[in-house]
């Protein structure tokens, strides 16, 4: 079952060159985050973060879920 998340929603950029355009945009909860391969990783600098507009829009346009797709990306107890 892949992740349904609704609460510590984050707003991760899908390429990390890829700009901080709404399509570039993708709503993750923090473990989902975490579990990307780009998540904190030394390798590059981190893309400057999304405005306050393209986040809230991203929420909206994901209905405030997390849009991980992965299955089983995280334990899902106390997530939910």
């Amino acid at each position: 079952m892949r992740c349904i998340a609704t609460r510590n929603l984050e707003v991760h950029h899908i390429r990390v060159d890829g700009g901080n355009r709404q399509e570039n945009a993708r709503v993750l909860c923090h473990e989902c985050h975490e579990n990307t391969n780009s998540y904190g990783s030394s390798g590059h600098k981190p893309p400057p973060e999304f405005s306050v507009a393209t986040r809230t829009e991203a929420k909206r346009r994901a209905r405030n879920r997390c849009e991980c797709t992965k299955d089983h990306c995280h334990s899902l107890v106390g997530n939910l």
